[in-house]
């Protein structure tokens, strides 16, 4: 199984180029003249937008009220350069109002290397994709390159926007000041905090962080108050750059991929990103850790790659049934690039995968082939519970090989394999979609669907409601902005409270 031949090693970046961040520059700006696409991989160079009264069609429904929260890369460009990869951008937080009429409001977050960089007028540290010429590969405190742009959590009454190698950042969520680093305890302070925490139906908050370089998987343990309850660090061999995971009522799931971090490669001078390093022949290792004492249980699936779940949950034998979207090799991590550039050629990404994993028998997982897409979730009420329903983004088979992302809403059942569609189109760029309760049964079933995409040749970003029994039926509503944001990553539904 642990075959680490060099004719089974490989840079899972393909050995892109050296970083040149005028020619960068140059690329994607003769890209976006003939390419409308770009227009969701520019850079926004304000430090903040706000309208207050977008243009409505439809009717936002009565018991859809509160905030919908996005984060994301958005600070591509400084000076002459530009960054190389997709997912370096430092981050800006959208906070989309709804109620009878929809507002925007954008501002980026302040981190330290935020404000470093815009006082110098120029890159002064490393990013995920770009290695920034005579800087240090490793900086002493992860927290010095945090750009918080991945997504955002509440814990307890925080706001708190997530990158992975590094703290969260609290913000205030009404004005979307930047509060500052949060530190669960002085243990803890600069220690990875990953982006994708998983909030139980009581407010406990489960996360984890993973350090590759000294194969430190680190658990928290967060109750609904936003304190520190319980946590513990376990070393894990060969632990690649972990991005999600997921909770059963027992139990804390992970999916190692096969991408180690090559620490003599990261050290000669490289990004983070081009010293992770693809063996296919290690296998996919699944851990799974007990909430009740940390015990561990290994399982093994095929080679592959993933950087989402949808959901998990197990039964009265304790076999746990999971979800996640799988590509067989981290094609994503090229595309990073070349989108950067104003270049894309698509490639078969990532599909539905259904995993069972059962104490006596083993794992086993099945390709659903026909759904390729990303962003799986399920309804906030069902994370860590049985659920027949996966949302997620879909890519039609028609879609132009040269135009990247997605152009369907999708929604999936589990028990008959079947999907429900709705097409943007081709002009489109959709992003992560959202299962919301409704305002008169907030601890009840999802009864709406919100999300943003691009719409290309209007450059602008909608703003979509759908009734989540019934997407095939198209939007609600639609709210749209006078402007594009660039595309973001993941977010968050806050219900108002009056």
């Amino acid at each position: 199984m642990d075959s680490t031949s060099d004719t089974n090693r490989a840079p899972a970046t393909g050995r892109p180029p050296a970083w040149n961040g005028e020619e960068c520059k140059r690329a994607f700006s003769h890209a976006a003249g003939t390419k409308p696409w770009t227009v969701g991989y520019a850079s926004c160079n304000e430090d903040e937008l706000r309208t207050d009264h977008l243009p409505l069609s439809g009717n936002i429904p009565a018991g859809l009220r509160g905030t919908f929260y996005r984060n994301g890369p958005a600070r591509h460009e400084r000076g002459a350069q530009r960054y190389g990869h997709r997912w370096d951008g430092d981050g800006m937080v959208q906070a989309f109002r709804i109620g009878a009429q929809v507002s925007h409001h954008g501002r980026f977050v302040q981190t330290a290397k935020y404000l470093a960089e815009t006082a110098a007028g120029r890159f002064l540290r490393n990013a995920f994709g770009t290695y920034i010429p005579g800087t240090p590969p490793v900086p002493d405190d992860t927290d010095e390159s945090n750009v918080a742009n991945i997504s955002l959590c509440m814990a307890g009454a925080d706001l708190l926007a997530l990158w992975e190698p590094g703290s969260a950042y609290r913000i205030d969520p009404h004005t979307l000041e930047t509060i500052g680093v949060r530190a669960w305890s002085h243990e803890f302070r600069g220690r990875p905090f990953s982006a994708h925490p998983k909030l139980e139906p009581d407010g406990t908050l489960w996360n984890f962080g993973a350090n590759p370089l000294t194969g430190e998987l680190t658990l928290y343990c967060i109750g609904s108050d936003g304190a520190l309850k319980r946590s513990e660090t376990l070393h894990v061999d060969k632990l690649p750059n972990l991005h999600d995971f997921a909770v059963t009522d027992r139990h804390l799931v992970f999916l190692l991929p096969p991408m180690p971090v090559n620490k003599e490669r990261l050290e000669s001078g490289v990004s983070f990103a081009q010293a992770c390093e693809w063996i296919p022949g290690l296998g996919t290792r699944v851990l799974v850790v007990s909430k009740a004492d940390w015990s561990q249980r290994w399982y093994e699936l095929p080679s592959g790659f993933l950087f989402h779940v949808a959901n998990a949950w197990e039964d009265s034998s304790g076999v746990i049934r999971l979800q996640f979207m799988g590509a067989s090799s981290p094609i994503s991590f090229v595309a990073g690039w070349s989108s950067m550039q104003g270049m894309y050629k698509h490639r078969p990404g990532a599909f539905m995968t259904l995993v069972e994993l059962d104490p006596r028998a083993g794992a086993t997982q099945i390709v659903v082939k026909d759904l390729e897409g990303e962003f799986p979730v399920v309804a906030p009420l069902l994370v860590g519970r049985k659920c027949n329903e996966v949302l997620c983004l879909g890519r039609s088979k028609e879609r132009d090989p040269e135009i990247p992302g997605f152009d369907e809403l999708v929604n999936f059942d589990i028990d008959k394999g079947s999907t429900q569609r709705y097409a943007y189109g081709r002009d489109w760029l959709v992003e992560e979609h959202l299962l919301v309760a409704d305002a008169s049964a907030p601890a009840g079933p999802a009864e709406w669907v919100v999300g943003t995409a691009l719409n290309v040749p209007l450059r602008k970003t909608v703003v979509s409601v759908f009734r989540a029994d019934s997407i095939a039926d198209g939007p609600v509503a639609q709210a749209s902005l006078p402007y594009a944001l660039p595309l973001g990553l993941h977010g968050l539904f806050v219900p108002s409270r009056d």
